[in-house]
């Protein structure tokens, strides 16, 4: 996707010319990046602009110190997104990034920014029904690359491969840092419909347990599964990405 740093270093996008579109901020999972959203625009061109939200630390921010806590990165992907304009616009999130997407729901409200015509959470059920154990980000090496192992998405050569170790594993160790520091609430909720999407057969999302997210909003709450387990959103990719688009011009 060929985007460049909108509103400081948080915000990928608009890409060139599609600037006047409704834009969908995307947040990716843990160890993920802005790059895990660079084959989504061409999907999306008739509806949507594709604007990954970027956390210090990770692609392009490589270098910068990590966040604090979970909430304090969200308030900045918020500031940075009300800065850009009050254009229409839509939430994504996949996993961590759902946890992401829906506290930046929350301090765009406290901004009085409008509120998301609405939000896509994946992946994940409601935080506030989680139980964070065990404390990855406190383990070995061994256990996380086990858990990564678990969910896939990771190339098994990647794994194996000690360079790229030494530069993922604290990234991805942060991203647990963030998760499982955070602090889960049912308030305040969000005014924008919620539209959870997840693999059937991702064992961490079972679907008896996504109805939860419905006592995050306000507003509706709708529940989609798609073939696959946790990263559906690579193999389902043009699923997904279709629902997407057809979900936002049905709310619009």
């Amino acid at each position: 996707m060929n985007t460049a740093p909108e509103e400081g270093a948080w915000i990928l996008g608009p890409p060139p010319g599609l600037a006047h579109l409704p834009r969908l901020y995307c947040f990716a999972n843990a160890g993920g990046s802005a790059e895990a959203f660079r084959l989504w625009q061409s999907r999306l061109t008739e509806s949507l602009a594709v604007c990954p939200v970027e956390l210090p630390g990770r692609g392009r921010r490589t270098g910068e110190d990590f966040c604090a806590t979970l909430t304090q990165a969200a308030a900045a992907a918020a500031a940075s997104i009300s800065a850009a304009g009050r254009q229409p616009y839509c939430l994504f999130g996949h996993s961590l990034g759902s946890v992401l997407a829906l506290e930046t729901a929350r301090s765009l409200a406290r901004l009085g920014h409008p509120p998301a015509r609405c939000v896509f959470l994946s992946g994940r059920v409601a935080p506030h029904i989680c139980d964070e154990s065990p404390r990855l980000h406190a383990g070995s090496d061994a256990e996380l690359i086990a858990e990564m192992r678990r969910l896939g998405g990771t190339q098994e050569e990647l794994l194996a491969d000690p360079a790229f170790l030494e530069f993922f594993l604290p990234i991805v160790r942060d991203d647990y840092r963030l998760l499982e520091t955070y602090t889960p609430s049912v308030a305040p909720k969000i005014s924008a419909p919620i539209h959870v999407c997840c693999g059937d057969a991702d064992a961490d999302a079972p679907p008896a347990l996504l109805r939860h997210w419905d006592e995050l909003s306000d507003a509706s709450c709708r529940i989609t599964l798609f073939r696959g387990g946790h990263f559906y959103i690579n193999t389902e990719q043009d699923a997904l990405l279709s629902y997407i688009g057809q979900t936002y011009r049905a709310c619009a």
